[in-house]
């Protein structure tokens, strides 16, 4: 399955598009797009230049408001500016969002948009295949018990399999005191962003404890 991934930044005009530009041509089965929290409305032509010259430069690819893209949804988002960073929108579709920044190449001498492409490709790239081929796992308290939100690859039907094992006894991930306190067991989502809520009177550190001992994400 691809992972989409949205690079964010100020102007969508150098450091975002060069992002765009290098995730998809090296990273394979991921799919990159670009928007600006404040787009300018045009590639700066030295970035341009710079990813004709590399062979990975797409017509297709232009500066464009976040506006556009907050209905679609993204395994990933990559904020490369500090102010995308501390202005970054909440989009509808939760998402992980990361802040990996670079320096604005914007008004300065050709070499310095080479330079800004070596450091996206050096440090930008690991890290979103880092990210993409990682589970996440976050354990929240809720009104109700406690909610775990699976994150990046995690198959929903991993989920589903695990909770049939621990209702049916098959897994000693958890005490038999732990599984007492559990009165229901919702698993929602899709594959890459699974949610899984427990009702009932348990402590995070008794789930985040069972999750450490389950076989079928541990394997």
């Amino acid at each position: 399955m691809e992972k989409r991934v949205l690079i964010l930044c100020t102007g969508n005009s150098c450091r975002s598009i060069i992002a765009e530009a290098l995730i998809n041509s090296e990273l394979e089965g991921v799919i990159a797009q670009s928007s600006g929290v404040q787009a300018s409305g045009c590639v700066n032509p030295n970035a341009k230049k710079l990813l004709e010259q590399e062979g990975i430069w797409r017509e297709s690819y232009h500066s464009k408001s976040i506006d556009t893209v907050l209905q679609t949804s993204y395994d990933l988002i990559v904020t490369v500016c500090d102010h995308a960073h501390e202005s970054c929108p909440t989009f509808p579709h939760a998402t992980r969002t990361i802040h990996v920044g670079f320096e604005d190449p914007d008004g300065k001498a050709y070499e310095a948009f080479e330079a800004t492409l070596h450091a996206i490709r050096a440090s930008l790239l690991p890290r979103i295949q880092k990210e993409l081929m990682t589970m996440n796992k976050n354990v929240d308290k809720t009104s109700t018990g406690v909610k775990i939100s699976f994150t990046g690859v995690v198959a929903k039907q991993n989920i589903v399999k695990m909770v049939e094992n621990c209702a049916t006894g098959a897994c000693a991930c958890m005490s038999d005191e732990t599984k007492a306190k559990i009165t229901n067991m919702e698993v929602s989502g899709e594959d890459g962003a699974v949610a899984l809520e427990l009702s009932g009177d348990i402590a995070i550190e008794e789930i985040e404890s069972a999750l450490a001992n389950s076989t079928v994400l541990n394997n």
